[in-house]
């Protein structure tokens, strides 16, 4: 579809030009009516000129109205100040006689003019003429279109030349708007539109004002929740610390040691949480990983595939690690490894074994990935499990084992932040090891350098 200035412009250019063509239309048939009236007029007024030079002498009239119809192509009569009929010429004007109209049957009326005596200037009759019955049947031939319709053209060109920039002038915007209404959806907060120097009252101009005033203010809710967040998690810290303090000092037996460790665990997970809370508005906030250096992807795979094999969460899950040739890229490594640890936790809980880890050279720069069997994960829920705390219907259900999945949904929102620090990209799609379209693969594409390179 065109752009809304092309369509704007075609618009006036489409407008202009029926209104040329109908204007040329009306000139060029109008100007035949009216051209062909004033020529009858001055002429008429020529031959009441001439007859006024006969008007004494009948025979001398009617040789001259005879040499008029003759010359001019003209039906003439002559009538006195009485109104009686004088002299004329031509056939379809003798009808004067019987009464009949001074014209010809069918056509315009005849003109008529005063006829004056040369020497005083006295009115002593007047003078008609009609077009004659010949010219009649052969009217004026029409004024070629061509001449108007080219001076129309070389002005509608000149029109069109120069509201093709008002067109744009009107649509840029418009264009702006859209643009930065974009940018404010994909995440851009701080997308704003340049506003008129003119401070004017049009409708674009506070258009453009409100969608300012909305994106600040969206941009400060946004900025006024994450800082909350972290600072709320920042302060929890204390009062975790102090409750840690409390259960060491609480005696470990029997029953109570089975509740203590029920609490540790879930103090334990709380800090998990503060922890990826921090981590993730320390990213939002900088946009840069703190700690670049050279990393040994397929050591940190096989340290991942170790840790999990002691952790207590994902003991008795096999990870295995994908043979490969050795891959080195500059990132963040403590970043790298808590992004894909995160998966790897996540493929345990939500997935089924075996877990593998994988990572390949590509044209752009490298892919880490982690697959799992278990029943993966929807192709409409694929973009949206990477917003913070959002839980699926597979976090919410209990495990085989009746036993709750413990997570609050920051896993995947981290992993992919961490993905983006580093100038990549993460992706979900369909483990290759799944049945029926089963299992589930998450993509870290990273370039080998920073900033992309």
């Amino acid at each position: 579809m065109p752009r809304l200035h092309t369509r704007i412009y075609l618009h006036f250019v489409a407008v202009l030009l029926v209104v040329g063509v109908v204007a040329a239309a009306v000139f060029a048939f109008h100007t035949r009516d009216i051209v062909r009236r004033m020529m009858a007029e001055r002429i008429t007024r020529h031959v009441a000129a001439l007859v006024a030079e006969r008007v004494d002498d009948r025979a001398a009239l009617v040789a001259r109205l005879n040499e008029i119809h003759d010359d001019l192509g003209m039906d003439v009569a002559v009538r006195d100040r009485d109104g009686a009929l004088v002299a004329w010429a031509g056939d379809p004007l003798r009808d004067v006689e019987r009464g009949g109209p001074p014209g010809p049957r069918g056509g315009p009326p005849p003109l008529m003019m005063p006829v004056r005596t040369p020497a005083t200037g006295e009115v002593v009759g007047v003078v008609l003429t009609a077009p004659a019955r010949a010219l009649k049947a052969r009217p004026m031939p029409i004024p070629p279109l061509w001449r108007p319709l080219a001076t129309l053209g070389v002005a509608l060109l000149a029109v069109a030349l120069a509201t093709r920039p008002l067109a744009r002038r009107i649509t840029r915007p418009l264009e702006r708007l859209t643009d930065a209404a974009r940018r404010l959806g994909s995440g851009d907060l701080g997308a704003r539109v340049p506003e008129p120097s003119r401070r004017g009252g049009d409708e674009i101009a506070a258009v453009t004002r409100a969608f300012n005033d909305m994106a600040e203010r969206v941009e400060r809710l946004v900025r006024g929740e994450k800082e909350l967040l972290a600072n709320v998690s920042h302060e929890l810290r204390s009062p975790l610390t102090r409750i840690r303090m409390a259960l060491e000092l609480l005696p470990h037996e029997g029953d109570a040691a089975r509740r203590i460790a029920d609490v540790e665990r879930d103090l334990a997970e709380l800090d998990r949480l503060m922890e990826d809370v921090l981590t993730a508005a320390r990213l939002e906030a900088t946009g840069l990983p703190t700690h670049l250096g050279a990393v040994d992807v397929q050591a940190l795979l096989a340290n991942l595939a170790e840790r999990a094999r002691h952790d207590p969460v994902i003991a008795g899950t096999p990870v295995r690690v994908e043979d490969g040739a050795a891959i080195t890229l500059t990132a963040d490594e403590a970043l790298l490894r808590r992004a894909l640890w995160n998966l790897v936790e996540n493929a345990a809980k939500y997935g089924a074994p075996p877990i593998t880890l994988a990572a390949r050279a590509t044209a752009a720069g490298v892919e880490l990935s982690v697959t799992d069997t278990g029943p993966g994960i929807a192709p409409a829920d694929r973009e949206r499990v990477f917003a913070a705390f959002y839980r699926g219907d597979a976090a919410r259900t209990p495990g085989v084992g009746g036993e709750d999945r413990h997570g609050v949904g920051l896993g995947l929102t981290l992993a992919r932040r961490v993905a983006e620090v580093h100038g990549g990209t993460m992706a979900i799609d369909a483990g290759t090891e799944g049945v029926d379209g089963r299992g589930c693969r998450v993509i870290i594409a990273l370039p080998r350098g920073p900033n992309g390179a």
